[in-house]
């Protein structure tokens, strides 16, 4: 699997990405860290993941960038996964802010169950029985790991927002399971349309453009004293900007992987990912190791690997339903 070394860096890419985007999100919350607004990280994600579109687009076909945007109004499907997302991104700031990177990112697994469930409702996606034991085991070993969190958290009167940190990350995993289907059925329902080929490139401008208003309008309803002072990038730093990169470039990165390397690799990334995150919280003391801790963890790793590995008769579109922890849509 590792002689390839196209799919050894793909894989390593993969961790890095994973790895670095829950800690340096924890990060950007800091103590002694100048208070910035999420919204406006949004909105920055959103318009560097544009402008990196749409030059891919153009090394291709200039020409494609205007047909691109002029099939937007034709496109209107597009307007649900853009606000999706758009929610899961301000979902998922709230909850790094107040998880452990470790509680964080094994949360954020449960995107899988959501996938799965919205997958077989509105496109008919069978899994098999292994599937469906290896769902049952990842609820158990996030139940684990979040138990072990809220125990530390109880005992530091962190309680309340520990668990409002859980609920925004499971109502985001509900966002990206919904917006992952109805993706889905956009890339396999049609392919040319009207001198446009819908390539991953020209669906993420369309809807990156999309995203923006619904990102302004967030910026409206939590920053607009901020951004009206003129104090827009307050607090950005270097943590804050490496996770603008972070967000805006996963995406390709997970292209990456699935064109190198393949489901399992990408499963072994999250894995490896999940382990390093654990290391980094029990060194900062923000979790204590623990029987129930350990077991959770790996818990999650096979339920993942395992469920990835079963396939579905139909099977679920890896790059759109499974690839958004953060707030790429690839």
């Amino acid at each position: 699997m590792f002689s390839d070394s196209g799919s050894m860096l793909a894989l390593v890419s993969l961790i890095l990405q994973n790895t670095a985007l829950a800690i340096l999100l924890k990060l950007t919350f800091r103590v002694g860290a100048i208070p910035y607004a999420p919204s406006t990280a949004i909105l920055c994600t959103e318009l560097l993941k544009l402008s990196l579109c749409l030059f891919a687009v153009a090394l291709n076909s200039a020409s494609q960038i205007r047909v691109t945007v002029l099939q937007i109004g034709e496109q209107k499907i597009l307007l649900l996964p853009a606000l999706l997302y758009v929610l899961q991104s301000n979902l998922l700031f709230f909850s790094s802010k107040r998880l452990p990177p470790v509680v964080y990112i094994v949360c954020t697994q449960t995107k899988i169950i959501t996938s799965a469930g919205f997958s077989r409702i509105f496109l008919g996606t069978t899994l098999k029985s292994s599937q469906y034991v290896s769902l049952i085991f990842l609820v158990l070993g996030i139940v684990l790991v979040q138990a072990q969190d809220l125990d530390l958290s109880s005992s530091t009167s962190a309680g309340d927002s520990t668990t409002a940190g859980f609920f925004a990350a499971m109502i985001a995993s509900l966002t990206s399971g919904l917006a992952g289907v109805v993706l889905e059925k956009l890339y396999k329902g049609t392919g040319v349309s009207k001198g446009l080929e819908n390539t991953v490139w020209t669906r993420n401008i369309q809807l990156s453009l999309i995203s923006i208003p619904f990102a302004l309008s967030g910026i409206y309803m939590q920053a607009r004293e901020q951004v009206v002072a003129g104090k827009f990038f307050d607090g950005y730093d270097q943590v804050v900007w490496s996770v603008i990169i972070l967000q805006a470039t996963g995406g390709i990165i997970i292209a990456f992987v699935l064109k190198f390397a393949n489901v399992v690799m990408k499963c072994v990334a999250i894995s490896v990912s999940i382990c390093c995150c654990a290391v980094y919280s029990v060194c900062t003391n923000e979790l204590l190791i623990s029987t129930r801790l350990v077991f959770g963890i790996f818990i999650v790793n096979a339920s993942v690997v395992a469920f990835s590995l079963a396939g579905a008769k139909r099977p679920v579109s890896e790059n759109i339903l499974s690839s958004r922890p953060n707030t790429i849509k690839v």
